[in-house]
């Protein structure tokens, strides 16, 4: 039998077969089939962010409601549809990194 392969009409010598096979080896060494997510690097940040904002909010409602500062409610009108896109982001994220919901019923 000679050194040299018939499958697939392709030909290999034994020299070709060794270097294809490292390769393969070394392939599936550095090959990780299922990686781990990462945790985003931004998320006690993000979640600092919308604890501020909320109190923010909170406060300037509550005091430009006592007082009836226009000024005060413009600002509370402005922050607050902030703080709702920013706390959507936080839950998103957080169910993504924790996973789908699993019913309790």
């Amino acid at each position: 039998m000679d050194d040299r392969d018939h499958t697939d009409g392709v030909r290999l010598t034994a020299r070709e077969r060794a270097a294809l096979a490292e390769m393969e080896e070394g392939l599936r060494q550095t090959h990780d089939p299922a990686p781990t997510p990462r945790r985003p690097s931004g998320g006690r940040r993000l979640a600092l962010a919308v604890a501020m904002m909320l109190t923010c909010s909170v406060v300037l409602a509550v005091v430009g409601i006592r007082t009836s500062n226009a000024a005060l409610l413009w600002c509370f009108a402005v922050l607050w549809p902030l703080t709702v896109i920013q706390t959507v982001r936080l839950l998103s994220r957080w169910i993504r990194t924790t996973g789908p919901f699993t019913p309790w019923f």
